[in-house]
């Protein structure tokens, strides 16, 4: 079913400035799709809107058939900044999440699994008891990482989730979050917010390019299984080079268009 998104607008309370406009997306589901743009197009809110932590001003966003009514543990969330509490140490972040998703589990278990969740991202066990200022970006987005993905929610949503790290931690967690999604049987459906063309070819199956706000889909790509590349192949594939000119044409157009 996936997620249906129709002539969907939205700004907000109190304003008459649209910040999307007559949007349209159709993802299936276990696709991993890369919502790609300039800052400031919407991504960021329409990742929101996808959460349920904002809704439309009008227009149509249904997952798997039903509207989105508020946010939900069939969602989970991945921001930029982490979104760890910083009075609880790593472990007790993740399982947190674990908690609120299986109640019913018993604790002990819960705790086990975050220790296989922690050497799953690359993490030592010692982690668990560290609180985050104690850790650097990359440790703290692992951390989040992991959460996301222990609490087995068949969407992910991931907002600039490496943007603020540096370039061996972002390649290293790319892979680490296409390795993820890769062994599971039943992929989840992924959202990825990103602002950079390279980020998105290497990562998605799908990309939606949104022009400067009131922003609407400029571009709408998929690629196919046969051109989906590697790091170390993603400047060999005829194919993802003259798509990577288009989108980057396409970008640079959009911003010629508004600076005029």
């Amino acid at each position: 079913m996936g997620v249906h998104i129709e002539d969907l607008s939205f700004s907000y309370k109190g304003t008459d400035r649209l910040i999307l406009e007559h949007l349209n997306i159709d993802v299936q589901d276990g696709e991993f799709v890369c919502l790609l743009g300039q800052s400031g197009c919407g991504k960021s809110t329409l990742l929101r809107l996808i959460a349920g932590l904002e809704s439309p001003t009008s227009g149509e966003l249904l997952f798997d058939g039903e509207p989105i009514h508020g946010a939900s543990l069939e969602r989970g969330i991945v921001f930029q900044d982490y979104g760890l509490f910083p009075w609880m140490s790593a472990g007790e972040n993740i399982l947190l999440g674990l908690t609120q998703k299986f109640p019913d589990v018993d604790k002990a278990d819960l705790k086990k699994r975050v220790y296989e969740l922690l050497e799953a991202v690359g993490l030592d066990a010692k982690i668990y008891r560290k609180l985050p200022k104690e850790l650097s970006g990359g440790m703290k987005q692992r951390c989040a990482i992991a959460r996301a993905f222990g609490i087995d929610s068949p969407m992910l949503l991931m907002d600039e989730p490496f943007g603020a790290l540096d370039a061996v931690t972002r390649a290293r967690l790319q892979d680490l979050v296409l390795s993820l999604w890769g062994k599971e049987e039943e992929k989840k459906t992924i959202f990825f917010v990103t602002h950079d063309v390279d980020e998105a070819l290497l990562l998605s199956t799908h990309i939606y390019m949104l022009g400067q706000s009131p922003s609407h889909v400029i571009l709408d790509e998929r690629i196919p299984e046969e051109h989906r590349v590697t790091r170390n192949t993603q400047f060999d594939d005829k194919w993802i080079l003259d798509l990577r000119n288009k989108l980057v044409m396409e970008m640079n157009r959009d911003i010629a268009c508004r600076v005029e």
